[in-house]
């Protein structure tokens, strides 16, 4: 017979159960240490102070911790001596605990035992920290609060308590021990080359994929230029790009909606057709068939790999939670446009400090879910990010778009020149590159009714016209 499903509220009642921990297994690991001090190296790699429930022996680590930092000889006398001084023996357990911890002979396969007791049940304790946190979010949700947008940021704190955890672990290594690492990691990476499968994300620009391979799965880009310059054209065609060599990409639009940005999509990949046809419409049959048979062509290429999100005003808890969703589903690439709109659910003294924030996460975000992220940003009159520029400090790579100006002359028999914009030609400069160079200047042909933005090679037949 099939056994009844809890309810909620008896699922609640649990809640009360005990925190896990093992008294066994923390007050081994400080015998162990008591007993053979080199135990203590591969411990502090692993574990926190908060890895330790119990206080007695909590207090223990971090006075043990203390102790040799300073070079202090680790022997249950000398600890008890230095808890006593301290005013925490009592509370540790007296004289006679510490010496009874002392005179543990664990051996070595014991200490590992514990070690990973303690350190699977810190991480059970920081779950349910993180959980009980995202469901008190939930319980206390009022009427005025959006319900998707309240449980999507429950999620991202009851994750950012795991993810807490994960990176305490090994971050130490000698550098003969990074360079095994490195070559083993080059040996792996040449393999998926080799195959086909590709690390990169190609970006069809290709004096920047001939530099730097494309975009890294854990890479955070920027993207910057002045009021309408094409910033949103050049992350449009980079994102049908990767997603035409099967990638899977997420755009968030914040600046049109995604039915206008489908169109867009439509048209930089239809040969007799641009922009203009949402101002025109459909009028005669060669313009319907035309229309139809673009649509079938991005449906068939790329309908299944492309996500649009056009809720302006998004929190960056939101997004980011709603990237580590995407994530999990094969998600490779995300564009933010534009990162000025994106706001935080925590309170900042300045729109300076919340921008960073923002931007910190999103450049997190990359690490922790192995996903690429590029962020789009305006360009003030200096031509510097507005509102803040630590989003040049956390990024990658750097691309600026730029317009391009021609001297043009005032009179036919007049030597005086003016400067005049070329409509459609802009330089995207790499402003910043880390792991490789920048300072490219690579020439692109705009052409704003398509919504595209390519580099003009030497096989180009074009000339400035002004």
């Amino acid at each position: 017979m099939k056994s009844k499903e809890p309810t909620t509220e008896e699922l609640l009642a649990q809640l009360n159960a005990p925190l896990p921990h093992s008294v066994e297994a923390e007050e081994g690991i400080i015998g162990a240490i008591l007993h053979d001090p080199r135990h203590l190296a591969l411990a502090r790699l692993r574990l926190m102070n908060e890895a330790f429930h119990l206080g007695r022996c909590r207090d223990m680590w971090i006075e043990l911790l203390t102790m040799e930092e300073n070079s202090i000889p680790i022997d249950a006398v000398t600890l008890t001596g230095r808890l006593r001084e301290a005013g925490k023996l009592d509370h540790c357990g007296g004289p006679g605990k510490v010496t009874e911890l002392g005179c543990l002979m664990p051996s070595p396969a014991h200490f590992k035992f514990w070690l990973e007791d303690v350190e699977n049940k810190w991480k059970a304790r920081r779950a349910i920290e993180g959980y009980a946190r995202a469901l008190a979010m939930v319980q206390g949700i009022n009427r005025d609060e959006n319900i998707a947008s309240v449980i999507a940021s429950s999620s991202t704190v009851a994750q950012s308590f795991l993810d807490s955890v994960t990176a305490t672990v090994a971050t130490t290594a000698y550098l003969s021990d990074c360079l095994t690492e490195h070559a083993e990691h080059m040996t792996v990476l040449t393999e998926r080359v080799m195959s086909g499968n590709d690390p990169l994300i190609k970006t069809g620009i290709p004096t920047l994929d001939k530099n730097c391979g494309g975009i890294g799965k854990d890479e955070y880009w920027l993207v910057t230029g002045p009021t309408k310059s094409g910033k949103s054209v050049l992350t449009g065609n980079i994102a049908v790009n990767a997603a035409l060599r099967g990638h899977k990409v997420k755009i968030f639009s914040n600046e049109v909606g995604r039915r206008t940005y489908a169109g867009r999509i439509v048209a930089m990949q239809a040969d007799d057709m641009d922009g203009t046809i949402e101002r025109k419409g459909l009028v005669d049959r060669r313009s319907q068939e035309t229309y139809a048979k673009a649509v079938t062509q991005v449906q068939r290429s790329i309908g299944k790999l492309v996500k649009i999100d056009n809720s302006a005003g998004r929190f960056v808890e939101d997004i980011v939670a709603d990237i580590r969703n995407e994530a999990e589903q094969g998600c490779e690439l995300v564009i933010v446009d534009l990162i000025g709109k994106v706001r935080s659910r925590q309170r900042w003294e300045t729109r300076e400090r919340e921008i960073a924030h923002i931007s910190l996460s999103l450049y997190e975000a990359t690490k922790r879910y192995n996903v690429a992220i590029i962020a789009v940003a305006q360009e003030n009159e200096d031509g510097q990010i507005r509102e803040s520029r630590s989003p040049a400090m956390d990024c990658e790579a750097w691309l600026k778009v730029n317009y391009v100006n021609a001297e043009k002359q005032k009179g036919r028999f007049s030597k005086e020149t003016s400067s005049e914009i070329l409509q459609d030609r802009r330089n995207l400069i790499v402003e910043l590159a880390r792991g490789f160079a920048a300072g490219d200047r690579i020439p692109m042909l705009f052409n704003g009714k398509k919504f595209t933005m390519r580099e003009i090679t030497h096989d180009d037949d074009w000339t400035e016209q002004v």
